[in-house]
């Protein structure tokens, strides 16, 4: 684990990202807030609960998670008698093996088992972080509903080209049933406009995301389509490290700015002077 110190007094803060449909780059942000938040010296842990185990691969690659917090465990009725993993980045990390049975398997629980399980299991971090944040799979199910539940942020991505208003209404949707669960408002923070391009098509699908949005915050920042932000993944550090040509230096930037506008919204106050991680890490898979 971590030992770097808390900056916020207080329980963390739940940041969720989620989308029931695959592809539109949940694991792309949930990878590089926590990163982001590091970097502004919060104490941060990244939870990954989707099967597939491909924001894990970018933390740690597959041999290196091994023993350790599992996201599985977090849905048992035991103490848990381990502690999150540290990563060469600075995040610690509850992780899911590469293709995880068990913790596709958490769905076959019954959904108010598998919710109590989760949020007794959060509350015992909370103390210990100042940022948690969650990536989901892209199903509802009884993970993403324990990781909506237990949120105080959700960002919601949207690809585009690929029915991003439908998207947005089948998570309203999903949150409306989710809602009877708890007594709190489960809420989406804003929605992220990614791999956009300056197209006919992109410009009309926009205008109508605006317009379905109501009072949705979709967010200043929208994420262009280019090959920077996923050769830094396989590199297993944020875009803005890779710096060796014009398009990486520009790809950082553009993150950095969205990285700004999420931390704005979820209460992260950047540090006078960001004490980066320059290491690059270690150990990551190259592949998802």
């Amino acid at each position: 684990m971590s030992q770097q110190k808390r900056r916020n007094k207080g329980p963390a803060k739940v940041t969720v990202v989620e989308n029931q449909k695959g592809g539109v780059g949940k694991t792309t942000f949930c990878y590089h807030i926590p990163c982001y938040l590091v970097e502004q010296g919060y104490r941060v842990l990244a939870v990954d609960l989707d099967p597939q185990g491909n924001l894990s691969s970018r933390f740690l690659s597959r041999a290196l998670r091994t023993n350790g917090y599992r996201s599985v465990h977090m849905f048992g009725n035991q103490p848990i008698a381990y502690e999150p993993l540290s990563t060469p980045i600075g995040v610690d990390l509850i992780y899911a093996l590469d293709r995880d049975v068990e913790l596709a398997n958490v769905e076959r629980m019954p959904l108010g088992e598998a919710v109590i399980n989760f949020c007794q299991n959060l509350g015992g971090l909370l103390e210990e972080y100042d940022y948690i944040v969650i990536d989901t799979p892209p199903a509802h199910g009884n993970k993403m509903t324990a990781a909506s539940v237990s949120s105080n942020f959700m960002f919601v991505p949207v690809e585009l080209a690929a029915f991003a208003v439908t998207g947005v209404e089948s998570v309203l949707e999903t949150l409306a049933e989710m809602q009877n669960l708890v007594d709190d408002p489960i809420k989406i923070t804003g929605v992220i406009c990614n791999r956009m391009r300056k197209v006919k098509a992109h410009a009309e699908a926009l205008a109508e995301l605006q317009a379905a949005a109501g009072n949705l915050k979709i967010l200043t920042t929208k994420v262009a389509t280019n090959g920077a932000i996923d050769d830094a993944l396989r590199d297993g550090v944020p875009v803005w490290k890779n710096r060796a040509t014009g398009a990486q230096r520009e790809s950082g930037k553009m993150m950095i700015t969205l990285m700004e506008e999420i931390a704005s919204l979820i209460g992260a106050k950047p540090l006078k002077a960001p004490a980066r991680v320059t290491a690059k890490p270690k150990g990551v898979s190259t592949h998802a």
